[in-house]
């Protein structure tokens, strides 16, 4: 082709037609531009489509994670809310009735039964170090998935005030009138195996009475009480943020 242009221009000039050779020169200059800015623009497209292509590659695998994480979220959550509901039966327990000791541990060992939302953050992670989330294109999504480890923070610094409670002044005041031991049976849980079986200890029925209605122990009660309640509430207020922000992954989601 290049050969062929310059065919036409040297015949131009040996034929003395000038004005002709810069008509055609001029022509062929812009001849030249507009291939180069269509071949700048085809170039341009193919970059987009592949940064298009990554994006859903990137939505796809983050649908999945979120997915695992409302899964795990809901069976923790669970788990949390069954804790409370034995805490508040322990609050309000009459120890003046004719109960049976295995009723207290029954309710100490679902209280104990407390779980921790491990979230899978694999893929977020390496959105934020790579700098690949700025190839999501909804700026809410893009948002929402900036603000995704920070809705995290309250609920860790929770557990671990949960956990610090539990160790150091629920779990000591437990043994000092009942052995946790007993409690073992009523842990029912799938993520919870047990190699063999842990006998019961035979205990005084006043032990269960004097825990129940010593002071320290009801003040320590109402205290993990709370502390839970404040997990609970934060993984209430994480699972909305994840069924939110899965719709937005889902919504942006191109079909094949």
């Amino acid at each position: 082709m290049i050969k062929f242009f310059r065919h036409i221009r040297k015949s131009l000039l040996m034929e003395n037609k000038t004005g002709k050779y810069f008509k055609y020169a001029i022509g062929e200059t812009v001849l030249v531009v507009i291939g180069i800015l269509i071949a700048l623009q085809i170039n341009n497209w193919n970059e987009k489509q592949k940064d298009i292509e990554k994006e859903q590659q990137i939505l796809n695998s983050l649908k999945e994670e979120f997915i695992q994480n409302i899964n795990e979220l809901e069976f923790d959550h669970e788990l949390n809310l069954n804790c409370i509901d034995a805490l508040k039966v322990l609050l309000n327990f009459d120890t003046s009735s004719n109960f049976e000791t295995r009723t207290i541990d029954s309710l100490i060992g679902r209280a104990y039964n407390f779980a921790t939302f491990d979230p899978r953050l694999g893929v977020i992670n390496d959105l934020n170090s790579s700098g690949n989330l700025e190839l999501i294109r909804d700026p809410k999504l893009r948002y929402a998935l900036n603000q995704w480890t920070g809705e995290l923070n309250d609920y860790k610094e929770d557990i671990i005030i949960r956990r610090e409670y539990w160790i150091k002044n629920y779990s000591p005041l437990v043994n000092k009138y009942i052995p946790l031991r007993n409690t073992d049976q009523f842990i029912d849980r799938t993520d919870y195996t047990r190699n063999f079986k842990v006998n019961n200890r035979q205990i005084p029925k006043s032990n269960y009475i004097e825990f129940l209605t010593n002071i320290e122990t009801d003040g320590a009660l109402f205290d993990y009480y709370l502390n839970q309640s404040f997990v609970t509430i934060n993984e209430d207020n994480i699972l909305s943020f994840l069924e939110k922000t899965i719709k937005l992954i889902e919504a942006n989601i191109e079909d094949d």
